[in-house]
C-alpha cells in the first residue's frame, strides 16, 4: 500500500510540472498577444505619418524619422534595425509600409526554455493614391460614359485635373480630351489601339489614377450654397433631404429651414377719392383741376393731391410738385413730370405720350403700368412696388433710378410672367441702362422673366437678393446687376445671332431648374472672386435639379466660377462652347459631361485647380 502511495506521489509531481508549463506557456503566450495588438496600433499611426510625410517631402528617410518619432512617443523602445520603412505596392497601389518588431521577455515559462525573450512584429500599409483634390471638370457619375466625347468635340483641362467616379470616353480621335492630372474609375480611349491617343494628360504623359472614388461633392458642405439652395427649396415647396442611395447629395432636413424671400404683392387700396381731374384748354378757375391751370393746356400742381382718375389729353403739359395719389392715370398729352414725391396709382398707368413721362425720387406704387409703343417712362429713386407684371413691346422703355437700399417688388399676370419685353423695349432698374449701378434692397419679381426680340433689354439691379419665382427666359439682352439670382425655374438663353448677349460681374444664379443656352446665344458671366460682397465666391450656377443642362445649337460664352449640378448631366452639342471668363477659371461638378457635335468645354488655364503636386496623395490605411 505505502509503495503504491510513493508511486502516486511521484507521479502528481511530475504532472504538475506540466501544469505549471503549461499554465506559464499560455500566460506568455497573452503577453504576447497584448504587445501584438499594442504594436499593430503603433505600426498603424506610424504608416499613416510616415505616408503624410512622405506626400510632403518625397523622401523615404523623412518618413522614416517621423515612424521613429511616432514608435517612440507610444513608449516603445525599436532599434533601427527592428523599424522597417519602405515605399511598396499593393495591387494597382503604392504605398508607405512601417513594420516594427519588438521582444517579449519571457517570465514564468522559463522552466520550459533557456530563451529570455521572443520577437512579436507588427506591420501597416497606408496608401499613397493620387486623388485630384478639386477637379476643375467633376463628374460624379460611375456609369460607362460619366465623361463622353464624341464627334469632333473635346474637353481641355490642360491647366488643371478632370476626375469622375466612372469612365472617361472618347469615341474617336478627334473626340480630345485634355487635362493636367486625371482621375477615374476607367479610360476608355478608342483610338488607343492604333496609337492615336484622345485622352492625354499635359505636360506629363498618362498622369492619372485609375481607381473608384476620384470624385467629391466637395461643394455640399458650403454653408453659402446650401443657404442659396434653401431659398430656392422655399420657392419649389420641395426639399432636399438626405438618403444613402435615392440622394446622396441632399442634406438633412431637407434644407428648408430658410426665410422665403419672396415678397407677394397686395392690390394697392383705394384713396377714397370720388374726384375726377380731365385736362382742357378752358379758363383757369378757382377749384379742381383748374385751379392750377397756368395757360393754355399747361398746368402745375403745387400740392400733394388725392384724385380718382387722371386723364392728359393730346398737347397738353402737366406738373405735379409734391407727388400724389390716383386710382387710374391716362397720359396721351406732351409731358407729364412728377417731381419729388411720393406717387402711388392704385389701378392702370398708361403711357401712350409721344414722350418721356418723368417721375422723381420718392415711393412708387401702382396696381398695373402699360407703356405704349415707341413711349418712355423715367422713374427717379425710391421703393418700387407694382402689384401686377410689367410688359412693355413696339421699342417702349422704363428706367427707375434705384438708389442704395431702394426695394424692387413687381407681381405677375394670369400667365405668371412678372417681367414681359419684347420688340426691341427696355426695362432698367437703373438710370443708365448701360450698367447697374447703385446696390438696392431685395428685388422681388413674383413670376418669370421674359425677353423677347433682338434688341430689347432687362438690367436688373445690384442687390444681395434677387428672387423670381419662375422661370427666367432670354431671347434678347441681359444685364445682371451683382448679387445672387433665386430663381424657381429654369434659366434659359437663345438670344440668337445679333449682337444681344447675356452679361454679369459678381453674380451666382441657385435654380430650381437647369441652364438651358441655345440658338447661337452669348453669355459672359462671372462669380465673385472674394468672400463677404455680393454673389458667392467662386460660385457661379447653383442647382439641385436631376434634369439635363444643355449647351446646344451654336451657343457660345465665357464663365467663371463653378456650375454645380451634382444630379444633372451637363451636355455641349452642335457646336456650342463654353470657356472661361478671362482668367478666371471655370469648374463643372455635375453628375455626367457629354460633349458631341463639335461641341467643346475649355477650362483651359485654371493652374490654380491643379491637382499635380504630390500633396493630392490620398492616405489612407490599407492593410
Amino acid at each position: 500500500m505505502k509503495a503504491r502511495e510513493g508511486s502516486i506521489a511521484v507521479l502528481a509531481a511530475l504532472s504538475l510540472v506540466s501544469v505549471i508549463g503549461m499554465s506559464s506557456l499560455a500566460v506568455e503566450l497573452g503577453n504576447g498577444f497584448a504587445a501584438k495588438v499594442r504594436n499593430q496600433r503603433v505600426a498603424d499611426m506610424a504608416a499613416l505619418g510616415a505616408a503624410v510625410a512622405f506626400k510632403t517631402s518625397q523622401s523615404l528617410s523623412v518618413a522614416s524619422s517621423t515612424a521613429s518619432d511616432i514608435v517612440a512617443a507610444n513608449g516603445l523602445t525599436v532599434s533601427p534595425a527592428d523599424l522597417s520603412v519602405t515605399k511598396v505596392t499593393v495591387g494597382t497601389t503604392e504605398g508607405i509600409r512601417v513594420a516594427l518588431t519588438t521582444a517579449v521577455p519571457i517570465k514564468l515559462a522559463s522552466v520550459l526554455t533557456r530563451a529570455a525573450s521572443y520577437n512579436v512584429t507588427s506591420a501597416a500599409v497606408a496608401s499613397l493614391i493620387p486623388v485630384p483634390a478639386t477637379g476643375c471638370i467633376s463628374a460624379l457619375g460611375d456609369s460607362s460614359t460619366a465623361i463622353y466625347a464624341d464627334g469632333g468635340a473635346g474637353i481641355n483641362a490642360s491647366g488643371c485635373s478632370v476626375v469622375t467616379n466612372g469612365t472617361i470616353y472618347s469615341t474617336n480621335s478627334s473626340a480630345k480630351i485634355t487635362a493636367k492630372q486625371i482621375g477615374a474609375a476607367a479610360i476608355n480611349d478608342v483610338a488607343a489601339k492604333w496609337s492615336q491617343d484622345a485622352v492625354t494628360t499635359t505636360p506629363t504623359a498618362r498622369n492619372w489614377t485609375l481607381a473608384p472614388g476620384q470624385a467629391t461633392d466637395f461643394v455640399k458642405p458650403n454653408a453659402d450654397v446650401q443657404t442659396a439652395l434653401c431659398y430656392v427649396n422655399k420657392l419649389t415647396g420641395k426639399s432636399d433631404t438626405y438618403d444613402a442611395v435615392s440622394n446622396p447629395n441632399g442634406y438633412a432636413g431637407g434644407n428648408t429651414d430658410c426665410t422665403n424671400l419672396l415678397v407677394k404683392t397686395d392690390d394697392l387700396p383705394s384713396n377714397g377719392s370720388t374726384e375726377d381731374w380731365t385736362s382742357d384748354y378752358k379758363k383757369a378757375g378757382t377749384t379742381g383741376f383748374s385751379k392750377y391751370k397756368v395757360t393754355g393746356c399747361t398746368y402745375k400742381v403745387t400740392d400733394y393731391v388725392i384724385i380718382r382718375d387722371l386723364t392728359i389729353g393730346g398737347g397738353c403739359t402737366v406738373s405735379f410738385e409734391a407727388g400724389g395719389s390716383f386710382r387710374n392715370l391716362k397720359m396721351s398729352g406732351s409731358s407729364l413730370v412728377f417731381k419729388d414725391g411720393d406717387v402711388s396709382i392704385s389701378g392702370t398707368f398708361t403711357v401712350n405720350a409721344d414722350t418721356t413721362v418723368t417721375i422723381g425720387n420718392g415711393n412708387h406704387s401702382f396696381g398695373s403700368i402699360a407703356i405704349g409703343g415707341g413711349k418712355s417712362l423715367s422713374v427717379g429713386s425710391g421703393n418700387f412696388y407694382l402689384v401686377k407684371s410689367l410688359n412693355l413691346s413696339g421699342g417702349a422703355w422704363i428706367t427707375v433710378g434705384i438708389s442704395g437700399g431702394d426695394t424692387v417688388t413687381i407681381g405677375h399676370d394670369a400667365s405668371n410672367n412678372a417681367i414681359v419685353v419684347g420688340g426691341g423695349s427696355k426695362v432698367c432698374f437703373t438710370s443708365d441702362c448701360t450698367m447697374a449701378t447703385a446696390p438696392a434692397g431685395t428685388f422681388s419679381a413674383d413670376g418669370s422673366i421674359n425677353v423677347a426680340g433682338g434688341g430689347s433689354l432687362v438690367v436688373f439691379p445690384q442687390s444681395q437678393y434677387h428672387i423670381i419665382n419662375g422661370d427666367l427666359i432670354a431671347t434678347a439682352g441681359v444685364l445682371f446687376g451683382k448679387g445672387l439670382y433665386v430663381i424657381k425655374g429654369d434659366f434659359k438663353n437663345t438670344t440668337g445671332s445679333g449682337s444681344d448677349s447675356m452679361n454679369g460681374t459678381d453674380v451666382t444664379f441657385a435654380l430650381g431648374g437647369v441652364i438651358n443656352f441655345a440658338g447661337g446665344s452669348k453669355f459672359d458671366l462671372a462669380a465673385a472672386k472674394d468672400a463677404g460682397g455680393y454673389g458667392i465666391q467662386d460660385m457661379l450656377f447653383l442647382t439641385k435639379s436631376t434634369a439635363t443642362m444643355n449647351l446646344s445649337a451654336g451657343a457660345v460664352g465665357k464663365a467663371s466660377g463653378m456650375i454645380y449640378a451634382p444630379n444633372s448631366a451637363f451636355t455641349s452639342s452642335g457646336g456650342s462652347a463654353i470657356s472661361n471668363n478671362g482668367s478666371a477659371c471655370m469648374m463643372l461638378l455635375v453628375k455626367t459631361v457629354s460633349v458631341t457635335g463639335s461641341g467643346t468645354v475649355n477650362t483651359a488655364g485654371c493652374s490654380s485647380q491643379s491637382a499635380g503636386s504630390s500633396s493630392s496623395l490620398k492616405v489612407t490605411l490599407i492593410q
